[in-house]
């Protein structure tokens, strides 16, 4: 995706080349209503942040170790831990007028990893010494969200440079969720099995003493967590028609948004010495959530693209 719309914005960059020469006056006199939206048309766009980036990064003088400039966005989600944004977005408008247009935009992350790791089986090597068997552990990263944008934007001018203002409703979200399993089970013979991933923690003293994490960033029934933001946002951009329906555009976001999350903790597993039985334990002691207002400028969408009109 991000090759094709290098190639797309590189093929609209170099369309005025070919152009025949104009004078300053037949430039000034030039029809371009015919290269404009108009009433009944849609657009489809595409935001060009892969390649802004790689031009931003190009005149970043600070050297490789800040090697991360940008001169573009992308949908809005939450940043709690870290977590990557889409680096594509697609937008839609329709013309009610010449002017005045219906504008939706969408953006997702999809974002799994899974890691494993071969640990010594303890069960064979409790049998046999000598045994060089194995067992998997393994870790899951998942992280998915997205982000949706609906409302109306107006242009004014003439010519093939037009502003682009517009406002309307978005919410976003995203969800986090860290999972372990492990090759060596956790046995009354065998309390604190041999592992790659765990750090054994005393969630009850004297009764679970070796507990192992299994799952973080999980609500107390043991689903994802999940971050939610739901607000106003506000727009003002430029748009160059590069050629007839093909415009590269800029824009900057203001948002006010309410964001909320759900309550947050870690479940681990571990042998309870009192029913001499495993069990998996949640722990809500140290449960996080948050909520607030954000106003900001924050990025809700595409904020250098491609847009052509149909």
């Amino acid at each position: 995706m991000k090759k094709i719309l290098s190639i797309l914005l590189v093929a609209a960059l170099a369309t005025p080349m070919f152009a025949e020469k104009m004078t300053p006056e037949e430039r000034g006199n030039a029809d371009y209503s015919t290269w404009l939206p108009a009433k009944g048309e849609f657009s489809l766009g595409f935001s060009v942040d892969p390649f802004a980036n790689f031009v931003g990064k190009m005149f970043n003088t600070a050297g490789a170790a800040n090697y991360n400039h940008e001169i573009g966005g992308a949908p809005l989600t939450n940043q709690a831990f870290n977590l990557s944004n889409p680096v594509v977005s697609l937008m839609g408008s329709y013309m009610l007028t010449d002017k005045l247009a219906l504008k939706a935009n969408v953006g997702f992350i999809v974002n799994y990893t899974k890691w494993s790791c071969n640990v010594l089986d303890d069960a064979a090597h409790f049998e046999n010494p000598y045994s060089m068997k194995q067992v998997q552990d393994v870790a899951k990263l998942g992280e998915y969200g997205g982000s949706f944008a609906f409302g109306a934007e107006y242009r004014i001018g003439k010519r093939r440079v037009q502003g682009v203002f517009g406002g309307g409703l978005m919410y976003a979200f995203q969800t986090y969720n860290e999972t372990y399993s492990y090759g060596n089970a956790i046995t009354e013979m065998n309390q604190k099995p041999t592992s790659t991933y765990a750090n054994y923690v005393s969630v009850i003293p004297g009764v679970i003493d070796n507990a192992r994490l299994i799952n973080i960033a999980v609500d107390m029934s043991g689903n994802m967590d999940f971050w939610h933001r739901i607000g106003l946002y506000t727009s003002a951009g430029v748009e160059v028609f590069l050629a007839p329906k093909v415009a590269l555009g800029m824009n900057v976001n203001l948002d006010l948004l309410y964001k909320w999350s759900s309550n947050v903790c870690k479940q681990y597993e571990g042998y309870n010495l009192l029913t001499k039985q495993v069990e998996t334990f949640t722990d809500t002691r140290n449960i996080q959530n948050y909520s607030g207002v954000t106003f900001s400028t924050e990025n809700i969408g595409a904020n250098l693209y491609l847009n052509f009109w149909f």
